[in-house]
């Protein structure tokens, strides 16, 4: 058998590099001489089988890459003249009306493709070197200028705003005004920087919104966008092109171009979205009792959403209850929510059905998203974990960490007290029974361990506040997850 080196990286697990590359981790172990699975290093070499994608063309690749311009303000860039450069080969593509260009794809680990464009003034620059992964990726490529068409004017009148104060533009957004001197000026709206050093891109609309919700949570609006962006489902669009691998198209046996189609995201949250497998709706996936959970619980914001639309009123004893259409009034709990309540939506009750389809109100659904993190935190506080020594960033993730296992588990991962059964239920509900069951075997037949080790990575993935900083420099480091947590459970009260 043939072998190629693998360099492990972040993040990696065995059974992970093993799924790549068309093996499983006990034969990877064995073929490296590794004793214990879980002790790879960022750096390590390791050997690994050729797999039919490094050796073949047609569908077998190692990677298929789907890259796309947009501007400074997420408007697709047209008609430019890209150039990419891989080990197998060259390409050199136009973008189209939506700003792709054909996918590329290579045929092993470590071929990464540059990207290079053409300059409006002549010759090309290199604007991305991308990071070739295992099977299908997007890559949105931003160009920090904006296009824009200046019409013809003549150079008389008196300036239309004062010039001494700043014009108020969103992002993309022009305006055409004149100076003293009465000469046109063209001011454009760019989104960085600002005072708050916070970067959204596609979901600039929802601004003021994490602005607000991470005053109210004490941590910065980065933080609160990347759990957001962590939580929310996102609007695509649907896209066919052609494949190129090999610097060349890729041919069906009929000699026709082979086609591929991919669901490319836009990168803006979708506040309407709906599970199939679930009552969880809207931005950030509520379950119809955890929302009604929100709702009525006294000081948060859908709470007092609620008492504006009169669902939750006032009892003769100046309690919270909650309204129903008859007009009848409950004093709820967390244990007859379910119950008394979100049955009732089948029922066609609609102050019950109006409460939630709140779920789809991008304001709110940001706000409580926020206050029920909060929430989690505050429950590890009371349970003497100190996790206000933890800085922003952190702090996301341990907001984010706590939502995804619950207060109980969270609580159990922290103190590593989650059991081996318990923890075979969460990693095989999360990825799987297969893979769950290979992850275990890369970790020393120990679900625990693979338990662990996958929430680390995940965490590590989904939350990235300095990704949506103008200034990421600004932005304090975070620990991983496992080691916060050890952090955290050394300091214990």
């Amino acid at each position: 058998m043939e072998y190629d080196t693998y360099v492990v990286t972040r993040g990696d697990t065995l059974s992970k590099i093993a799924e790549a590359h068309g093996t499983d981790a006990d034969q990877l172990a064995n073929l490296n001489g590794i004793r214990e699975p879980n002790f790879i290093y960022p750096g390590q070499n390791l050997k690994v089988p050729k797999t039919a994608s490094s050796q073949t063309d047609g569908d077998d690749f190692y990677s298929e890459l789907w890259i796309r311009f947009v501007d400074a303000v997420g408007k697709p860039i047209t008609d430019l003249a890209t150039r990419i450069v891989t080990a197998s080969g060259e390409y050199h593509f136009t973008t189209d009306d939506v700003g792709l260009i054909p996918p590329v794809q290579t045929q092993k680990q470590g071929d990464d493709p540059h990207v290079y464009v053409t300059k409006m003034a002549g010759g090309e620059k290199k604007v991305a070197t991308l990071k070739s992964q295992p099977g299908v990726h997007q890559h949105t490529l931003r160009s920090p200028k904006i296009t824009i068409s200046v019409p013809l004017r003549k150079h008389d009148g008196l300036p239309d705003h004062d010039p001494g104060k700043p014009v108020k533009l969103g992002p993309g957004e022009v305006r055409h005004n004149r100076d003293l001197h009465g000469h046109p000026i063209v001011n454009v709206g760019v989104e960085c920087p600002n005072k708050e050093n916070l970067r959204l891109d596609a979901n600039y609309k929802y601004r003021d919104f994490i602005i607000g919700a991470a005053a109210r949570a004490g941590v910065e609006p980065q933080a609160v966008a990347a759990i957001m962006n962590a939580e929310a489902a996102k609007l695509f669009e649907v896209q066919t092109r052609s494949v190129f691998a090999r610097g060349k198209p890729v041919k069906n046996k009929d000699g026709s171009p082979k086609m591929k189609t991919a669901r490319i995201s836009t990168g803006e949250w979708d506040p309407k979205s709906a599970s199939s497998k679930s009552s969880a709706r809207g931005m950030t996936q509520f379950l119809d009792g955890t929302w009604v959970g929100m709702a009525v619980t006294p000081g948060t914001f859908l709470n007092q959403k609620a008492t504006e639309r009169g669902f939750i009123i006032k009892d003769v004893a100046g309690a919270d209850v909650f309204k129903f259409e008859d007009g009848r009034t409950e004093r709820l709990t967390s244990k007859n929510i379910m119950r008394h309540v979100v049955g009732r939506a089948n029922a066609n009750d609609c102050n019950v059905q109006a409460l939630l389809d709140l779920r789809y109100d991008a304001e709110a659904a940001i706000y409580t998203a926020v206050d029920y993190a909060s929430q989690n935190i505050i429950t590890l506080k009371k349970r003497g974990f100190p996790v206000d020594s933890l800085n922003s960033s952190e702090k996301a993730k341990m907001m984010y960490v706590s939502h995804h296992l619950g207060p109980g588990d969270v609580s159990d991962f922290i103190l590593e007290n989650i059991s081996e059964a318990h923890a075979t239920t969460l990693l095989e509900a999360q990825i799987g029974n297969a893979k769950a069951a290979e992850r275990a075997r890369g970790a020393g037949n120990s679900y625990v361990a693979a338990h662990r080790h996958w929430l680390d990575s995940f965490i590590e993935e989904k939350i990235t506040p300095k990704t949506f900083a103008c200034n990421p420099d600004r932005i304090e480091g975070s620990r991983s997850l496992l080691e916060i947590t050890k952090e955290l459970k050394g300091a214990k009260k």
